[in-house]
Parts: structure tokens; C-alpha cells; sequence
């Protein structure tokens, strides 16, 4: 596929309309190579990834849906968000949590090193649609939360950027495309 159709094909698909396949781990590897070479100021490489494949999916599900029931109080609980919080997971063939690494460099403003982490991941999404593989990036629960960050190995002054859920889907999703304005009203030439 053309590097310009990948960039304005690609579409978030969310994992109730993946089909339940489960991906080879060497995709997914491959998806994680393709984020290795994104633009990094000083080699500072921030972006840091965990991946949750197998029975390990449902260990994120009890422990997002937990922390959900854990910090909610008992009147604005919602069990459907829990539900979803067990579940979604498990509809994924892998997920993956995306962090920005604090890298505690002087000579790197810790926004450069988020902007390289979503430059890594636009990477992993451009990689997966020219591979037909369905992405969904989330925000996930408490991203800022320290006992999220603490689930995955990572310390409190690391940014948690998501999650990344990949699968196959049978749905058709806009191919075209749509913005709600052109690029003329969001650039200024000097």
C-alpha cells in the first residue's frame, strides 16, 4: 500500500468488532520494530511498551476493573463500565500499554520525549493498516494513576500514553476518510 493512502485510510476499530483471532506474536513484534525507528532527540528512545497477550489480557482487565470499583464511589458506580473494564481486554488478540519514559535529561524537554512516543506509535498504526490489522488506541482507565503506572513496571513521573488493542475485523470502516476542515484554515504561511 502507498504511504498516502495508509496515512488517510487508517481508522480506529474498537475490539467489540474484532473477530476473536489471535494474531502471531512475530506481527506483533514487527508492529513494535516499525515504533523503534520514530524521530528521538538525543537517542533518548522514551517510548516503552507492554504487552499483554494470553492469559495476561484478563490480568489487565480484573486489574483496570478493579482500580474502577476500588476509586469510584458506591453512587456513581456504573456496572456496565465495569463490565467493559473486565472484558474488552479479552476481545483483543494483544494489547498493548504505551509509555513515555521520563528520561530525566536536562537537554530534553519531557514534551519532546512524549512527542516521540506518539510518533512511535503513529509508526505501530501506519504498520498495522498496511498489514489489515485492526487498531484501537484508548486512554484506558486512570492512565495518571499511580497505581496503573505502578501495575506496569513504571515509575510516577512517566506519562502513560494508552492502550493499543489489535485484532482482525470484518468491519468496513471509511475508507475516504473525513476532516471537519481543510489544512488552509489551520496553517499560517509567513
Amino acid at each position: 500500500m502507498k504511504l498516502e493512502h495508509l496515512i488517510r485510510s487508517r481508522r480506529n476499530v474498537k475490539p467489540q468488532f474484532f473477530t476473536g483471532e489471535i494474531l502471531p506474536d512475530a506481527l506483533i513484534k514487527c508492529f513494535l520494530e516499525s515504533a523503534h525507528w520514530a524521530p528521538t532527540h538525543r537517542y533518548t528512545e522514551p517510548w516503552r511498551f507492554v504487552v499483554f497477550s494470553g492469559d495476561s489480557r484478563s490480568l489487565l482487565g480484573d486489574f483496570q476493573s478493579s482500580l474502577y470499583q476500588e476509586l469510584t464511589p458506591e453512587d456513581a458506580f456504573d456496572q456496565m463500565k465495569y463490565d467493559k473494564l473486565v472484558n474488552t481486554p479479552c476481545l483483543a488478540s494483544h494489547v498493548i500499554a504505551v509509555v513515555a519514559k521520563n528520561t530525566k535529561t536536562l537537554k530534553v524537554p519531557f514534551v519532546e520525549e512524549i512527542a516521540a512516543t506518539s510518533c512511535a506509535v503513529q509508526n505501530i498504526l501506519l504498520m498495522a493498516a498496511s498489514k489489515e490489522v485492526a487498531v484501537h488506541w484508548s486512554s484506558g482507565f486512570m492512565p495518571e494513576s499511580e497505581a496503573m503506572k505502578s501495575f506496569l513496571g513504571f515509575d510516577v513521573e512517566d506519562v502513560l500514553l494508552g492502550f493499543l488493542y489489535f485484532g482482525k475485523s470484518e468491519k468496513k470502516v471509511n475508507k475516504s476518510g473525513k476532516r471537519f476542515s481543510n489544512m488552509d484554515e489551520k496553517t499560517i504561511w509567513r
